[in-house]
């Protein structure tokens, strides 16, 4: 996967993280504020959401559609409003306001509704979302947002890590070019390769130093990690010394 891809899925990731995060603080909040005010359904700023449970608003509003529903302080004739009867949530149009007297009624219904007052409206309808009822349970249930988060968080950290070895490793690579893997590879405490090892190992960073994205293994990884362990200057002076003592023999 090239850099840019990598870059444009981490952004994407960052940006549904963010989002998720949001939604559970505000569903968290509002699930609060159920509670300790006896509420029934959600209510942030005064919008809340319903999923419609049957067809009385057909073609306008369907079947386990979502209505977004916003708490006005006027209504007028033709406004879809949702009002609480009998323990249940009906969402109809305004069909006559005789002043504090609103009468509504099902646009798929062929007799209007009893006449209600304006204090039992909950909100008007400003959004319905065709077919989006199981998003509603999924909101409602907080530990479905928590699990999205924390995997999104997991995606994320995984992206990064990955970013961190590959820029590592580099950084690792760039230190190595005037240092002879060879000579590294007699250290008594480094971890040992063969000639055809360190020649594909060779191949590889040159690879990293040309900007090519390239998969160590588990062996020449622990190859480089000892020269992160170690530090540079005296892996140095180590091999130096080495040189030296074949020259005094």
């Amino acid at each position: 996967m090239s850099k840019i891809a990598k870059k444009i899925i981490k952004t994407i990731i960052d940006v549904l993280t963010f989002f998720v995060f949001l939604v559970l603080i505000v569903i968290i909040f509002c699930k609060v504020k159920m509670m300790v005010k006896g509420e029934e359904y959600f209510n942030f700023l005064g919008y809340s959401a319903f999923s419609v449970a049957s067809g009385s608003m057909e073609p306008t509003i369907h079947l386990n559609d979502i209505i977004i529903v916003k708490k006005c302080n006027n209504y007028e004739k033709g406004d879809i409003v949702t009002f609480k009867e009998n323990g249940a949530y009906i969402t109809h149009r305004i069909v006559t306001i005789n002043e504090n007297n609103i009468v509504t009624k099902g646009d798929a219904n062929n007799t209007n509704d009893i006449a209600i007052t304006q204090d039992r409206i909950i909100g008007k309808v400003i959004k319905s979302y065709v077919n989006a009822g199981v998003w509603q349970k999924v909101f409602k249930t907080p530990i479905i947002i928590i699990m999205i988060f924390v995997t999104l968080i997991l995606f994320d950290l995984a992206f990064s890590y990955n970013g961190y070895k590959e820029k590592k490793n580099i950084k690792i690579v760039n230190k190595l070019q005037n240092i002879s893997l060879e000579e590294i590879n007699k250290q008594d405490d480094s971890p040992k390769m063969t000639d055809e090892e360190i020649a594909k190992l060779y191949e590889k960073t040159d690879k990293v130093i040309n900007g090519e994205k390239v998969a160590f293994d588990k062996k020449e990884q622990d190859f480089l990690n000892y020269t992160v362990r170690l530090d540079l200057d005296e892996l140095v002076s180590r091999i130096k010394n080495n040189i030296d003592e074949d020259k005094d023999v």
